[in-house]
């Protein structure tokens, strides 16, 4: 088995050899710092068979808001479906479904029958320490599902900015920001950081939270790679923490080999609009289209089903794999699909707000999957134990 604690993971763009930020802050000081709202993967019908509770909670994690539904309505937890997990300590906007026939005190399955029964539901759980908000109220032919999401908009607050060099320091490196004042040379780097973040991409890391605490998670999906028996829910969760560590030292190699923002000859790229996959036999080819943040190179998911690139890509994907210490066939065995995964995203909705001179907000919508916090990372070095796990 790989000893993970002296192979540490690469977890910010930082550990791949990016600049570090100038600026370090704090986040989720409060739950209202880090606001979610789910984008779904599609339009609901307003008819059908599932109720759909648009819902806005905070300090709750979705397994918790699923305990909390369940007992309400009176249904069973395995029925009520959601498309992702989210961070307790924020708040989010999130959807859930379950299905009419488990709703036993339905007077009908007409909407307006339908939205008076969930709204007093939810009058009913007003008693809680973080009530629920209801939202909004639709239907739909099918149960949401994990993947069955878009993306996810966020607004994050960074508080307690400071600069992390001497002003003599900032001055040698940038000559233009000399006798200007700090809430001004914060400004400046900030602006300057986005910049190159909207122009270059964001390393599409998994961050710390997929892990576990101190790689708990992690250790778990190596321990059932070895043969150790868990429930389906731990079996998935740490497998997927393992195809994840080695995601990310993939990521880690291609920044070694320069090239973490261009393609490769024998790649295979994804159109980061529509997902579909295609080679990239000569980088020079298409190099343009990622540079426009049109398209993007794809690191493995190691799985059954993962389709491999060509050399000399293919030979960054065996070198992630070797360091782990294992083999395709190893996850094979653990029955897991594999995908592709996009290395970079580009974030074309990034602005900054400033809340006040030590604060800043950052909105910006990721695709499902993508961590928000290492989209922070690249414009702030987020302060030790300022990020919190699921």
């Amino acid at each position: 088995m790989v000893d993970w604690k002296t192979r540490p993971c690469p977890l910010v763009p930082a550990d791949l050899g990016l600049d570090e930020p100038s600026l370090s802050g704090s986040i989720k000081t409060r739950a209202s710092d880090f606001r979610v709202t789910e984008i779904p993967a599609y339009e609901y019908s307003g008819q059908g068979d599932f109720l759909y509770l648009k819902i806005r909670r905070k300090n709750l994690n979705t397994k918790d808001v699923c305990q909390v539904l369940s007992r309400a309505f009176s249904i069973s937890e395995p029925d009520i479906g959601y498309a992702g997990l989210k961070d307790k300590h924020a708040e989010c906007t999130q959807t859930f479904s379950f299905p009419l026939s488990g709703l036993r005190e339905i007077k009908s399955a007409s909407n307006e029958d339908l939205k008076s029964y969930a709204e007093e539901k939810f009058e009913g759980l007003s008693h809680l320490e973080e009530p629920l908000t209801l939202l909004s109220i639709d239907r739909h032919e099918n149960s949401l599902r994990r993947g069955h999401l878009k993306g996810n908009h966020f607004s994050i607050l960074i508080r307690e900015l400071k600069l992390r060099n001497t002003l003599s320091e900032i001055a040698r490196k940038h000559p233009d920001l000399a006798e200007r004042s700090d809430s001004e040379i914060r400004n400046k780097l900030l602006e300057s950081a986005a910049s190159r973040l909207v122009t270059q991409g964001m390393v599409n890391l998994f961050g710390s939270q997929r892990f576990g605490k101190e790689g708990s998670t992690l250790e778990q999906g190596l321990s059932f790679m070895d043969g150790k028996k868990a429930r389906k829910w731990l079996l998935d969760l740490g497998t997927s923490a393992v195809q994840s560590y080695v995601f990310n030292h993939y990521l880690r190699i291609r920044a070694e080999k320069n090239c973490l923002f261009d393609l490769m000859d024998g790649d295979l790229a994804t159109r980061l609009e529509s997902g579909g996959i295609f080679k990239v036999p000569e980088s020079s080819a298409e190099a343009h289209r990622l540079k426009d943040g049109e398209i993007s190179y794809t690191g493995p998911i190691f799985g059954r089903k993962m389709r491999s690139p060509e050399e000399p890509s293919l030979a960054l994907e065996r070198d992630a794999l070797n360091y782990l210490g294992r083999t395709e066939e190893d996850f094979k065995r653990m029955k897991v699909p594999g995908a592709r995964r996009a290395g970079l995203i580009f974030l074309k909705d990034l602005t900054v707000e400033w809340e006040d001179s030590n604060s800043v907000w950052l909105h910006f919508t990721l695709p499902a999957g993508s961590y928000a916090t290492v989209a922070a990372g690249h414009l702030i070095h987020l302060e030790e134990g300022s990020e919190r796990d699921l």
